[in-house]
């Protein structure tokens, strides 16, 4: 018996729930007279883990932390080079200021979704948990195909593309020219690499030196957003007027103009689900986890309005366009000065980006560790599920993502290939919000009687769920765009990639699952096997 397996009203039977909540996974180890194990060897193996502290993670991670993690995850390179792609899509400011509006909508009910999961199954993994209790049968097959894709696909390829913006960002700083400059590719992947070491090595060595790192570069993005916002509202210089004058004028009719500046968006507002992954750090998670994501993502998205509108009572929108995604730089230089734009801004973004890789480190070895301990993946007891007795860190699974996100950052070559690999990564993110929406419009069915400290409008809900399906159809839908003939990776390569991972995903499920047993043989199955 797997902790998926524990009737689910023991979960909001256990004693603290919703104030100083333990998880079931941790309460059901309470006592060896309550476990019947098969041998010697496994009894003795119980309780050498019962009287290790090692064998849970601390709950370290208070509100603020939590809140900032969710705000560190979602503030990234994307506000400060997405506003002008998102205008040259839509073809005008009001429009782009309506896109960026609807974008936050659709992720404050996500959110939202997430929160009655995360408070409803209050444990570390994400999607994992949520889809075990949602889809029983068969056993584990959509959680398993979730870790798969999260695991080697989407985490890591979001990693790299973090990282190497990092570097690019910290070579504009260097040398005072716009990341589109040329300078050379290889040097921002090594500064990359580094960059996935640092975070990962912080992580690994000194948990809450890295903790109190991330809060720290959190308060930079937000300082640097509260500036932006700022300096627009006291440096409206241009002489026709605001960028609001005439807002609609050259709105595009285009159809697929909106899918792509939509994804641009909702890039820019992802990270919301980062805190999800790693409940079980969190104290009193019930009570926390709504204040700290939906709090975040609220204060983000106020953010991120007033510094679209910023951009727009500065620059013209033709500034706007040809600044591309050296938006933030164009404006800081009008604005205030050269310096501004060409050395001070780069690096702060930079730094932004560098906290989304802190981030994403700590989330994406969290679902490698519960992965592994659930029996997802092999080596769960002695390496990938295991948690250093020194640094009180999942090293090992830290390590994994750490390579992983290296082979993206330098595997693939320059230009297409790489796109394509990072593209890839985006695709399973929408399918498993998708399906978990839906478990937990299922879960209202099917557990009932679980309680809900959480609970969002059922229209937010089908909004959510239609935006996911909405996201998993259109990129298979020909772009309208002329260069589109001159690629030599076609554009529907990368969702049938992605695609095709997660069917490949079944015969290996087949093989960890069913022929090896690896949920009942786990860290959990064999510590919550009542006979």
């Amino acid at each position: 018996m797997t902790p998926n397996d524990i009737p689910l009203q023991q979960l909001h039977q256990t004693p603290g729930y919703g104030d100083g909540y333990t998880d079931v996974r941790q309460s059901s180890l309470s006592s060896i007279d309550d476990i019947a194990l098969e041998d010697d060897t496994a009894v003795e193996e119980f309780t050498e883990r019962q009287q290790s502290p090692n064998d849970v993670l601390e709950r370290k991670l208070g509100l603020w932390s939590g809140m900032a993690i969710v705000v560190g995850s979602i503030i990234g390179s994307g506000i400060f080079s997405s506003p002008a792609l998102v205008l040259d899509s839509v073809g005008s400011v009001g429009m782009s200021m309506v896109v960026w509006g609807i974008g936050a909508l659709v992720s404050l009910c996500g959110c939202a979704a997430y929160m009655e999961l995360g408070t409803m199954l209050p444990r570390s993994g994400g999607e994992k948990e949520y889809l075990a209790v949602a889809y029983p049968r068969p056993r584990a097959l959509l959680p398993f195909a979730f870790c798969l894709s999260f695991i080697f696909i989407s985490f890591p390829s979001g990693l790299a593309a973090d990282s190497v913006v990092t570097g690019v960002y910290f070579v504009y700083a260097a040398t005072g020219s716009k990341p589109t400059a040329g300078h050379s590719e290889w040097t921002q992947r090594a500064i990359g690499l580094a960059v996935v070491a640092a975070c990962g090595l912080m992580h690994a060595l000194c948990g809450k030196l890295a903790i109190r790192v991330q809060n720290t570069l959190t308060v930079v993005k937000v300082l640097l957003l509260v500036l932006i916002a700022g300096v627009g509202v006291f440096n409206r210089h241009r002489e026709d007027g605001s960028g609001f004058h005439d807002a609609f004028r050259g709105t595009s009719r285009n159809a697929h103009s909106y899918v792509s500046a939509l994804f641009k968006v909702f890039f820019s507002y992802s990270g919301f689900t980062s805190l999800n992954y790693s409940i079980d750090e969190l104290r009193d998670p019930v009570r926390n986890l709504p204040r700290a994501a939906m709090g975040g993502l609220m204060a983000t998205t106020v953010l991120y309005i007033l510094c679209n509108a910023s951009f727009f009572l500065v620059l013209s929108p033709d500034a706007v366009r040809e600044a591309g995604t050296a938006v933030a730089g164009v404006f800081f230089s009008q604005a205030l000065s050269p310096i501004w734009g060409q050395r001070i801004v780069p690096a702060l973004i930079g730094l932004a980006a560098f906290g989304n890789v802190m981030c994403a480190t700590f989330s994406a070895s969290r679902v490698v560790f519960e992965a592994a301990r659930e029996g997802y993946l092999p080596g769960g007891t002695r390496f990938l599920g295991s948690i250093s007795r020194r640094f009180q860190a999942p090293v090992w699974a830290l390590a994994m993502s750490g390579v992983l996100a290296a082979v993206f950052i330098v595997g693939p070559p320059p230009g297409e290939a790489y796109d394509f690999l990072i593209d890839i990564g985006g695709y399973p993110v929408w399918m498993f919000y998708g399906l978990s929406v839906v478990g937990l419009l299922i879960m209202r069915r099917t557990h009932a009687e679980l309680v809900r400290p959480f609970r969002t409008w059922h229209g937010a809900n089908v909004l959510t769920i239609a935006t996911a399906l909405f996201m998993c159809c259109v990129p298979f839908v020909r772009p309208s765009d002329e260069r589109v003939d001159s690629r030599h990776i076609p554009y529907w390569a990368a969702p049938v990639a992605a695609l095709l991972f997660i069917v490949v995903s079944g015969p290996l499920w087949y093989i960890q699952v069913v022929v090896r047993q690896g949920l009942d043989r786990s860290i959990y199955g064999r510590s919550s096997e009542i006979k």
